[in-house]
């Protein structure tokens, strides 16, 4: 008799490996898809409940002349509504507005009186929760504080008037010597920075007395400066803004500058790199730069300089360095208090 022999045969190893690749391939795009997808779903539903407290938040203001003590007294102390698994957590009130978190699936949003709800949670009373540098610890007195070295002859910290009308205590330059020369202001300490990220500077400024001197905003970039953002220069002595006082006397501004990622190439400043007024006017606008591959720390240092008047009174308050990542306050949340 004849055998037949078949033809049919197993996959190969080969064979089986390309299989077992594509059905993890295709779990992995199922998996992602899922994920965004719920993703998106979770934060729809964060923006929907933020939206609904920010309007009973904002109606309790309007009867009551102030916010409520705790999310719980809104509403008629009904509390604040929230989606399945939403929970409010950080909740903050000033005079002038406030801020409320809420959390689902391990994802943070917050929103201001001010603003649109956004990703990140508030940053409470001190306000430098996320700022890279502090100024929350600032003490009345004289002499170098924490982070701050000084510049000049004209330095101390008082128990003033806040950008916001409260009680605070601000960095006070005055009865400062009549020679052209430093008059005032700190360098900062060095802190460690990731140079493919965008990091704003920031302060609040404001003269009681006008006097004359320049008012300066800076950086270095250590061991390698910073770049100029219009022209890519090297610049190792960079300032947002070196200029001649610009406004009113007893008016606070704020200030503000950025530095760009390494590779990001040369072009326009950012929008918000500028000058403003506490109701949000731009008065002018400021210089960026960017950090080099080779940046590895930077500083924050705010002066004034070259006052021959000694009644020049120059005043600071909340300095801020904000990696800017989506999270960081906004202008207008600056501007009001309320982040």
């Amino acid at each position: 008799m004849h055998k037949v022999k078949s033809k049919l045969s197993g996959f190969t190893i080969v064979e089986l490996l390309v299989v077992i690749v594509v059905i993890g391939t295709l779990a992995a795009i199922t998996i992602i898809s899922y994920t965004g997808i719920k993703n998106k779903a979770t934060v729809a539903s964060l923006v929907s409940d933020l939206d609904g407290a920010s309007k009973l938040l904002s109606m309790h203001q309007v009867l009551n002349g102030t916010y409520p003590a705790t999310p719980n007294d809104a509403n008629n102390g009904n509390g604040i509504p929230a989606s399945s698994g939403t929970t409010y957590g950080d909740y903050y009130t000033t005079s002038t507005g406030f801020c409320i978190t809420a959390t689902k699936d391990s994802i943070n949003y917050r929103i201001t009186n001010n603003s649109v709800a956004r990703l990140g949670i508030c940053a409470g009373p001190g306000r430098d929760r996320f700022s890279v540098i502090k100024w929350a610890s600032w003490t009345v007195g004289t002499g170098a504080v924490a982070g701050y070295g000084l510049n000049g002859d004209g330095n101390s910290r008082l128990a003033d008037i806040t950008p916001w009308g409260a009680s605070g205590t601000v960095w006070d330059v005055s009865n400062q010597d009549v020679a052209s020369d430093a008059d005032g202001g700190w360098n900062g300490s060095s802190f460690a920075i990731d140079n493919t990220k965008t990091y704003r500077f920031s302060t609040f400024v404001q003269r009681k007395v006008i006097g004359n001197g320049s008012f300066y905003l800076g950086l270095h970039g250590t061991p390698d400066a910073v770049l100029n953002r219009n022209n890519g220069v090297v610049n190792a002595n960079p300032y947002f803004c070196a200029r001649a006082w610009w406004g009113n006397a007893n008016q606070w501004y704020l200030v503000t500058g950025y530095v760009w990622p390494a590779g990001s190439g040369i072009g326009a400043v950012a929008a918000d790199s500028g000058i403003y007024t506490l109701s949000g006017v731009k008065v002018a606008s400021n210089s960026d730069f960017i950090w080099q591959p080779t940046t590895t720390s930077s500083d924050h240092r705010s002066y004034l300089y070259y006052s021959i008047d000694i009644t020049t009174n120059q005043q600071w308050y909340q300095p801020r360095v904000d990696v800017v990542d989506g999270t960081e306050p906004s202008i207008s949340e600056l501007l009001n208090d309320a982040f």
